[in-house]
């Protein structure tokens, strides 16, 4: 679990200024915090339900339903060592202090190191504001693609990646 954490904050900071990049190390040695309303355990699959919150140092993962699938063969409540993969689903948020990642899941694959969010994206970072259906990033090396789910001038409104980058002048309130 904190290896993931370590993982998501790395993928959407990389979208940042590569200062960012000095707050999460891969061996980060922050507590885990895992809330939720039910939690069941099966089998090498840990399910949170019912306003998830998982939290490591200043970054935090909030959804609907979480689902851990480990390499472990029956029912640690507490060990997420040897994760294969991460799903969150269902008011999906992922909140560092640089950024806001919204979306209706978001999951994270160890064997491909990678990152996916979609449905109606939302990345907020500074001022700047990042819309699209799904936005993948690869951890290894370091590629992040925005999509949406129509190509072309004939889209209609919201259908296509739209990215607003505010001014300086703008976002601090003088023209």
């Amino acid at each position: 679990m904190r290896n993931f954490l370590t993982l998501m904050a790395i993928s959407f900071i990389g979208l940042a200024p590569t200062t960012a990049f000095a707050q999460f190390s891969m061996d980060s040695s922050a507590d885990t915090f895992l809330g939720a309303d039910d939690t069941v355990s099966t089998n090498g699959l840990i399910t949170l339900l019912g306003q998830v919150d998982i939290r490591q140092g200043d970054v935090r993962l909030l959804a609907d339903k979480v689902q851990i699938y480990t390499d472990g063969n029956g029912g640690g409540l507490v060990s997420t060592d040897g994760f294969n993969r991460m799903v969150a689903t269902g008011n999906f948020y992922y909140i560092t202090p640089e950024q806001e990642v919204r979306g209706d899941k978001g999951v994270y694959t160890r064997a491909t190191d990678s990152f996916v969010v979609t449905g109606d994206v939302v990345l907020l970072q500074d001022d700047s504001v990042v819309t699209g259906e799904k936005l993948d990033y690869n951890l290894t090396t370091r590629a992040a693609k925005v999509g949406g789910d129509c190509k072309g001038r004939k889209c209609g409104k919201g259908r296509r990646v739209a990215i607003l980058i505010r001014s300086t002048d703008t976002a601090q309130g003088t023209n």
